[in-house]
């Protein structure tokens, strides 16, 4: 059995996992567009990954990860900043071209499918309930922070909100960083010759493959993919460096909550 993997857990087991830490991490994370050359779910295996890797270290038990998110229509001036020219409809990763639409799903239905499943663990009574996000779209973002805030209880329950996006927002997308934690965790799943050979460049629109300042607002002079976060020089030991550093962040905020609840 996987450490603390609810799904896999005896109710007698959970039972005592709650009693050692009460406290249960909730991945999330959509089937999203990541480039030809990664699988579509790296949003929730991340989420996934750093509850499982933060709960070695608190306890606790860990929820199936997910596959939700939610996604808005991009305004005029993000999409110049990802070279469109800034009047089309554009929903998320969804560039007209590519060759699979993602799997978001509409805000309302997503608040109320997490919140479903946090008053479920309340019921459990389980004390702090950790939203792990692995998606940095804002509207998404902004609904967990939301639900974070109006399903935590003072001195009862915390719901804290916490993930890859949380201290690093303008993370890029399917470039070097999310390529490498796939090397680091799925290595089976990238497939970087789907990429242009080494040298020629990525074109945002052309691959759906954004690198941080991109999503920041400042692309590069010509729509591509800055050398620096190129996903074909991701590693295996750049990804699990950033796993380590993400999901002890999650910790620490868990273990704070925990001294306030006590």
């Amino acid at each position: 059995m996987a450490q603390g993997s609810y799904e896999l857990m005896r109710p007698q087991e959970i039972v005592a996992a709650r009693e050692r830490a009460p406290v249960a991490y909730v991945p999330i994370g959509p089937l999203e567009w990541h480039g030809p050359h990664l699988p579509v779910g790296v949003d929730m295996l991340h989420a996934h990954a750093m509850a499982l890797e933060a709960a070695r270290v608190t306890g606790g038990v860990v929820l199936p990860s997910l596959p939700l998110g939610t996604e808005t229509y991009i305004d005029p001036e993000r999409l110049r900043h990802r070279g469109f020219a800034g009047d089309e409809r554009v929903c998320g990763m969804d560039f007209p071209g590519l060759s699979l639409l993602s799997l978001y799903i509409e805000e309302s239905a997503f608040g109320v499918i997490v919140r479903e499943v946090v008053g479920g663990l309340k019921r459990q009574a389980f004390r702090v309930i950790v939203l792990v996000n692995g998606h940095g779209a804002p509207n998404h973002r902004a609904t967990l922070s939301r639900l974070a805030a109006e399903e935590s209880e003072p001195g009862r329950v915390a719901v804290p909100f916490a993930g890859a996006m949380e201290d690093m927002p303008y993370r890029g997308h399917a470039e070097l960083g999310e390529t490498s934690f796939m090397l680091a965790r799925y290595p089976d799943t990238v497939e970087l010759t789907a990429l242009p050979p080494d040298g020629a460049p990525i074109g945002n629109l052309a691959f759906g493959i954004l690198d941080g300042p991109t999503c920041a607002g400042q692309p590069s002079p010509d729509y591509t993919v800055r050398p620096e976060q190129d996903p074909r020089r991701a590693s295996a030991a750049r990804g699990s460096d950033d796993l380590a550093y993400e999901s002890g962040r999650i910790a620490a905020k868990v273990r704070e909550a925990l001294m306030v609840l006590r």
